[in-house]
This record gives structure tokens, C-alpha cells and sequence, in this order.
């Protein structure tokens, strides 16, 4: 169960000023909430520019965490080898 909200594609494919520079931020929140049964879950707050407000990804699958860490890491500036 993973909402996704605004992915922000690859560096050079975004409408954003290239004089402001980028800054990126993620946070990921996990806590167990006993007698579920899956009781993992989290919360992952992130963006790309201070201008833009946050986005929300919530799951019960610690893959999907990674999902999402990985796909962050490769839209940061100045990555390079993106899959």
C-alpha cells in the first residue's frame, strides 16, 4: 500500500531555475504497531527543493522503503551511473 505523490524526474528534466541550487531531504519514520498483522510500518517525508512543500510516501513493505530511498538517490544532482 504505497501512495506516491510527484516524483521529480532526473536532473535536466525539471522546469526548475538551474541558478537555485537543488537541496534534497529525506526523512524516513518506522515504527511496529503491535496486534497488526504486520505491524511495520513507515513514513518517508522528502523533497527536492526548499520552493516545493514535501512529499509522502506511507507503506507496510520495508522494500518498498528502499523503493523509494533508491529512487530519491538518483533524481539528487550530480549523480551519476542512474538506473
Amino acid at each position: 500500500m504505497m501512495q506516491e505523490h510527484n516524483w521529480s524526474g532526473p536532473s535536466g528534466e525539471s522546469d526548475e531555475d538551474p541558478e537555485v541550487p537543488s537541496t534534497g531531504l529525506l526523512i524516513i519514520r518506522t515504527w511496529h504497531e503491535p496486534g497488526h498483522p504486520q505491524g511495520f510500518r513507515a513514513r518517508i517525508t522528502y523533497g527536492q527543493n526548499a520552493g516545493r512543500g514535501p512529499n509522502i510516501v506511507s507503506t507496510a513493505d520495508p522494500a518498498e522503503v528502499l523503493k523509494v530511498v533508491k529512487r530519491w538517490l538518483a533524481a539528487q544532482p550530480g549523480v551519476t551511473g542512474r538506473n
